[in-house]
C-alpha cells in the first residue's frame, strides 16, 4: 500500500473506544429487549463497532448495519462473526441518506448523540429514518432528546487557543469532567421528538441566566438527556463529554447578575452556530 492510499484509523479507534461505555450499552440492550421481537427487521444507522447491531441480532432481529467508514465496517463484521450473528446482520458501507432498504424496518437504531446535537447527525438522520426506513407503527431508538445549556468558566479551554504569543480562532471543544465551573443553572434550549420528522429545524432562543457565583463567563456548556423507550434514559454520565462553546470574548459576572445569551444553530451543521451575549 502506498502512502497516498493509507488513511489514519481514527474512525475505527473511536468506534472501538465507545465499547468502554458499559452503562450506555446496557441501557440500549434493555431497550432492544423490549422493542425487538423475533425476526423483526432492524436498521442500525452508523453502526461503528457493530455493538448495537449485534445486540439487536442477539434479541432475534434481522439487522442491516449501515456505516460509511469502511474500516469500522470491517471491524463490525469481525465482531459479528466472533459473536455468531454474522448470518443475521447485513453490513452496508454507505451513507444513510443513500441507502434504499428492500423493506421498511420494525425498529431503527440511530445513535449519533452529541452534547448539543450540533456536530453529529442525530436529528437529520432520525428524520431521514422516519421518512424512508421505518414502518408507520415501528420504533426508533432513541425516541426523544432534550438539550440544556449553562454559562461556565473554563480557564483551560479558553487559554488553549493562546500559545507563545500566538492567537487562534476559538472553536467548540469537549470538556473533561470537572473542568467547567457552572455560573448558573442549566436551561433547556431544545426538545426533539425523534418519532416525528424534524427536517430543516433551527434551534433559536434567547436565554436569561441568573448568575449564582462571581466569575468569568468564557462560554456555554451543552449537555443532553435522551429517552430510549419507556423509563430508559441516556444522559451525560453514560459516556458523553460536555461541549464547551466559547463566547467571542469573556464576560465578568457577579452573583445576582442576569446574563442574556442569544443562540441559534441548525442541528448537525457545525458551521451554523451563532452566539451573541447581551
Amino acid at each position: 500500500m502506498s502512502n497516498r492510499e493509507y488513511a489514519t484509523p481514527f474512525s475505527i479507534l473511536h468506534a472501538a473506544s465507545l465499547l468502554s461505555h458499559k452503562r450506555r450499552i446496557m441501557k440500549f440492550d434493555r431497550a432492544l429487549e423490549r422493542v425487538v421481537k423475533q425476526d423483526d427487521y432492524v436498521i442500525d444507522i452508523g453502526t461503528g463497532s457493530g455493538i448495537l447491531a449485534i445486540l439487536a441480532a442477539k434479541r432475534g432481529g434481522r439487522v442491516t448495519a449501515i456505516e460509511i467508514n469502511v474500516e469500522s465496517l470491517k471491524y463490525a463484521q469481525k465482531a459479528a462473526e466472533l459473536n455468531d450473528v454474522d448470518n443475521r446482520v447485513e453490513f452496508i458501507c454507505e451513507h444513510f441518506s443513500e441507502y434504499v432498504p428492500s423493506e421498511r424496518a420494525d425498529v431503527v437504531i440511530c445513535e449519533m448523540l452529541s452534547s448539543m446535537m450540533l456536530i453529529e447527525q442525530q436529528i437529520p438522520a432520525s428524520s431521514h429514518a422516519i421518512e424512508n426506513f421505518l414502518k408507520p407503527a415501528g420504533k426508533i431508538l432513541p425516541e426523544t432528546v432534550s438539550v440544556f445549556l449553562a454559562p461556565v468558566q473554563n480557564d483551560i479551554l479558553w487559554r488553549r487557543f493562546e500559545i507563545l504569543g500566538l492567537l487562534f480562532p476559538r472553536l467548540p471543544q469537549t470538556a473533561e469532567q470537572g473542568q467547567c465551573r457552572d455560573l448558573s443553572d442549566l436551561q433547556e434550549i431544545a426538545h426533539f421528538d425523534l418519532t416525528r420528522t424534524n427536517r430543516n429545524v433551527i434551534v433559536e432562543k434567547t436565554l436569561s441566566f441568573t448568575i449564582v457565583d462571581d466569575g468569568i463567563a468564557h462560554g456555554l456548556v451543552g449537555m443532553f438527556e435522551a429517552r430510549l423507550c419507556d423509563e430508559i434514559v441516556l444522559n451525560m454520565e453514560d459516556g458523553w463529554k460536555e461541549l464547551f462553546v466559547p463566547f467571542e470574548r469573556p464576560v465578568n459576572v457577579t452573583k445576582g447578575d442576569c446574563l442574556q445569551v442569544e443562540i441559534s444553530y441548525c442541528p448537525g451543521k457545525f458551521d451554523t452556530l451563532n452566539i451573541e451575549v447581551r
